[in-house]
């Protein structure tokens, strides 16, 4: 699997690009939406699913406060019924928080959204604020992951600032980008440049 792939409303992703293999990280206990027929296990791409767990294990050992996987892997069915869940409810508006099928980088396997266990309560509203999240964002890149949408690189990536969306790119690509300060679409778009070498 291409690792380094940028799926965004400009890249779709195609059949041949879907995760082959899923493994269960955790079991999402608060949903926002559930659909009848859906499980509520939280899939990664194996590779991803293996560093994942690593990286919350080595965190969760050295904190109080918990780091727990909140939502991975997304069908691009479940997109289409998401996305028209919600525009049942706010019309139009639902574009501009909703990715259309095969626009979410949740399609690939490789992105995670993060939530909190605080004194025994679960919370998903994740501020970046929180010392065990800001650990996160600097440690990840030691587990092949990075924060995938950063503060201050919204034009490059076209989201806002996410400090609960995590995205396993491999160990190599995570150290540039965390040596580089560059988004991923920058580092990729480098990259891409005959000869050229970070």
């Amino acid at each position: 699997m291409d690792y380094g792939i940028i799926i965004n409303k400009e890249r779709l992703i195609t059949d041949d690009e879907l995760p082959k293999k899923l493994i269960a990280v955790g079991i999402n206990t608060h949903p926002t939406i559930s659909f009848e027929g859906e499980t509520n296990e939280i899939l990664l791409e194996e590779t991803a699913a293996l560093w994942f767990n690593k990286m919350v294990g080595d965190f969760n050992s050295l904190h109080n406060n918990k780091i727990i996987p909140d939502s991975g892997y997304r069908s691009v069915e479940r997109q289409e019924r998401l996305l028209k869940y919600y525009y049942a409810q706010d019309g139009e508006k639902a574009y501009t928080y909703v990715a259309p099928p095969r626009s979410s980088e949740h399609h690939t396997g490789l992105a995670i959204d993060v939530a909190m266990i605080v004194d025994g309560e679960y919370t998903d509203d994740i501020t970046g604020e929180e010392p065990e999240i800001k650990e996160l964002i600097e440690n990840s890149y030691k587990y092949g992951f990075i924060l995938r949408y950063p503060k201050g690189k919204e034009q490059v990536t076209g989201y806002v600032y996410e400090p609960w969306h995590f995205r396993f790119v491999g160990l190599d690509l995570a150290k540039e980008i965390h040596e580089t300060g560059l988004a991923l679409e920058e580092v990729v778009q480098l990259k891409s440049k005959k000869g050229f070498k970070l």
